[in-house]
């Protein structure tokens, strides 16, 4: 289960390098798109482009948040249980983060085959962009989960 966990860590420096670069273009995408406004210069679909940029910087992270355990985590029934009884808790929530990544990951790729073609309507980005950092970052997070959830079976094993 160690090799997941190395794999993501080797990719992590590039997904966070790829949000960094979706943040920057929102800051100046949205910098453009108030000056085009307050000053008539008639650039439209920045929100548009600054909107698919934010869709990759917070998406794509995903699998490197979870690894390093800075991910959303409501953790408030976990931690009163009886120290008998969490690394079961830990199981059952590491498949159903499974689950559902495998759901996203799988819904991102029935996305991207059926728009393989498609464009949004006004400025023409493609469809299937929007759904590869899901698909990415996810993939990333659900084999972070695997990694864990293997690890929490092997503690209970012995």
């Amino acid at each position: 289960m160690n090799n997941l966990n190395t794999f993501v860590q080797r990719v992590s420096p590039l997904t966070y390098g790829i949000a960094v670069v979706a943040l920057a273009l929102v800051l100046i995408l949205m910098t453009l798109r108030i000056l085009s406004r307050n000053l008539g210069l008639g650039l439209t679909g920045l929100q548009l482009y600054a909107q698919a940029s934010g869709v990759w910087m917070v998406f794509i992270v995903a699998g490197s948040l979870g690894l390093e355990g800075r991910h959303i985590e409501i953790n408030y029934v976990s931690q009163r249980l009886p120290e008998s009884v969490k690394p079961y808790h830990e199981i059952l929530l590491g498949v159903i983060n499974i689950a559902m990544c495998g759901v996203i990951v799988v819904g991102s790729v029935l996305a991207m085959r059926e728009f393989w073609t498609g464009t949004s309507p006004s400025v023409n980005i493609p469809l299937p962009l929007y759904y590869v950092p899901a698909f990415v970052g996810l993939t990333l997070l659900g084999l972070v989960y695997i990694s864990q959830t293997g690890t929490a079976l092997s503690e209970i094993r012995g």
